[in-house]
């Protein structure tokens, strides 16, 4: 004989809860997941923007200071000396000559390691005209050379010196080098002694110093047949020709040829820096069209405030006239024959149009500021969707947990509907026995 399964413990309270909650919280969950999913990919195609703009800016900001225009310098002895340039440089032949290199002024003092050193006076060391002291009564007892150079070193009135130990067979030295090279940062010692007696190994020290290294200035001589002398504390000449850094490696010999630098204007280089530009400018402006954000009233202002800023003239011509142009897709473009034809025709006014002080990098930096600012339109509206979002997220989160107490209530409803129809099929099941 079949058995038959009781109605009450056929029902699910559990099920039918959770199936009637899903029917009341279909519609809201919906919007609000599509609340979510809207916001989320607007979020993330702003701050997307927010990058590349930033990229642009730098990117703007970096050719304002350094230029557009590139130059490119070869030099003749590249063990004499190394030569950069910047856009700004002139094309044209320098001749130089070497006399000699800037040098550190060093000296050392030289000390028998057996012998104890002074516990108390005073070694005042001179760079140029500015003297400080070290008071040999401070350093620890039983004191080394090495305790002497770390006082040295670490004083709060150092005034340009480094010291430093070598040992040499029998000898132990103690080297003083000044931080700056030149014929003013000479150095000079004098020593005071106190009461002990070992003072007398400091003083014959400091007496007997050896110069181990002159304190000299860099001495170079411009032109060939007449020359200018110019000299320098350092062996880095940054204003000697415009635009040319040269750093000194080494002296030339009596006799020898100057060393002949020319510069020119490299034409690549500059085609190069101007299409990172017209490259981010690309990138920029695809991003303005993502998902999200093309439809937004800011993204179409700033489409159009872009491509106006390529608009109009610059130092009385169009930037057609050196090659930037958009091609019938919008997007920017060189065209590298026009360019070259600019740049050796009239270099000097392709950088006033580029970055001249009302050049397209300046037109540019000025429009996009409000966008670009740390408090900005743009930073405006990233910070905004994010507390829309957020908002959605605790919609969500306070729909859950009030959906949990619907689900609640229904359980509760099914579980006593369960237990009622147990009770029921009980008592009718005592009445047919």
């Amino acid at each position: 004989m079949a058995t038959s399964t009781s109605s009450a413990t056929s029902l699910d309270p559990a099920y039918l809860a959770q199936q009637y909650t899903a029917i009341d919280r279909a519609a809201k969950d919906t919007l609000l997941q599509n609340q979510y999913s809207g916001y989320n990919t607007s979020l993330k195609a702003f701050q997307t923007l927010q990058s590349s703009l930033s990229d642009f800016v730098s990117q703007l900001s970096s050719f304002s200071s350094d230029g557009l225009l590139a130059s490119s310098a070869t030099v003749s002895s590249s063990s004499t000396m190394a030569v950069s340039v910047t856009g700004a440089a002139a094309p044209g032949s320098y001749q130089i000559y070497v006399q000699q290199v800037a040098q550190a002024h060093q000296l050392a003092m030289s000390f028998d390691p057996a012998q104890a050193l002074p516990t108390d006076g005073d070694l005042g060391i001179t760079v140029g005209s500015n003297e400080f002291v070290v008071d040999l009564s401070t350093l620890p007892a039983s004191a080394t050379l090495s305790d002497v150079a770390s006082a040295i070193n670490n004083s709060a009135d150092n005034t340009g010196v480094n010291a430093t130990v070598m040992q040499s067979g029998s000898e132990t030295f103690l080297l003083l080098t000044s931080d700056e090279t030149g014929a003013a940062n000479q150095i000079s010692l004098n020593f005071n002694a106190g009461t002990d007696p070992n003072g007398t190994i400091f003083a014959s020290a400091v007496s007997g110093v050896q110069q181990l290294t002159a304190a000299q200035d860099a001495i170079v001589q411009v032109g060939s047949s007449s020359s200018i002398t110019l000299t320098s504390a350092t062996n880095t000449l940054d204003n000697v020709i415009d635009g040319v850094k040269i750093d000194l490696l080494q002296a030339q010999a009596s006799g020898d040829t100057p060393v002949k630098i020319d510069v020119a204007k490299d034409t690549q280089k500059t085609q190069a820096n101007l299409q990172g530009i017209v490259d981010k400018y690309n990138d920029l402006m695809s991003k303005l069209t993502d998902d999200g954000i093309k439809n937004d009233s800011m993204s179409k202002s700033l489409q159009s405030l872009m491509r106006s800023s390529f608009q109009g003239l610059f130092d009385s011509k169009t930037l057609y006239s050196i090659g930037l142009e958009f091609d019938r897709n919008g997007e920017l473009t060189i065209d590298s024959n026009r360019l070259d034809t600019a740049l050796n025709t009239d270099p000097q006014q392709v950088s006033d149009m580029l970055t001249g002080t009302n050049g397209l990098v300046s037109k540019l930096q000025t429009s996009l500021t409000p966008y670009s600012d740390r408090f900005g339109f743009l930073t405006t509206k990233v910070n905004n969707l994010q507390s829309s979002l957020d908002a959605v997220s605790k919609k969500q989160t306070d729909f859950d947990a009030k959906m949990q107490m619907v689900y609640q209530r229904y359980l509760n409803q099914f579980t006593q509907m369960q237990v009622t129809i147990s009770q029921l099929e009980s008592s009718m099941s005592s009445f047919s026995s």
